[in-house]
């Protein structure tokens, strides 16, 4: 019988090759081009004559380049894209959505790392005044080279 060789187990299997990454930015891109589609549309229902959404995804793509390209009712079908108002207005709505959707984002990610710190031991560590109470101060520090033995010596003293 041979024994196993050592394979080492990750507790958070995360990928290796940057697949969460990937992810996390073509979720941003995504976000991006909806609150500029949204910013387009949020125009058309404020300064317009009405809702401006494109078709499908051919239409969707058009109308990004579109407004990347400075023509913002690229991409959308005729009667729609005629009931924009001026490119100022259309850009200065696209503009306010796409901080609305940055500031979303910001504050789902800041709200991710308050819940959630990677690599911190300490949350799911108690804080020195919760051990003393659960255990005592006299305990503690007969414990002490069991909970640090590289601070504590083995008499319990400090080295």
């Amino acid at each position: 019988m041979t024994a196993q060789p050592y394979q080492r187990r990750e507790p958070q299997p995360w990928g290796r090759a940057g697949e969460v990454a990937f992810v996390a930015a073509s979720g941003v891109l995504v976000l991006l081009a909806a609150a500029a589609l949204a910013g387009v549309g949020v125009s058309g229902v404020l300064f317009g004559r009405g809702w401006v959404w494109p078709h499908g995804g051919s239409s969707t793509a058009a109308a990004i380049g579109g407004l990347l390209a400075g023509h913002p009712g690229a991409g959308l079908p005729a009667g729609p894209a005629g009931s924009l108002p001026g490119r100022d207005v259309v850009y200065g709505c696209v503009a306010a959505a796409e901080l609305l959707a940055l500031g979303l984002l910001l504050g789902a990610v800041a709200g991710w790392l308050g819940y959630r710190r990677p690599g911190d031991a300490r949350g799911g560590m108690a804080t020195r005044r919760e051990a003393a109470q659960v255990l005592g101060v006299r305990r503690l520090r007969d414990a002490g080279p069991v909970i640090r033995p590289d601070r504590y010596g083995p008499r319990g003293g400090p080295r």
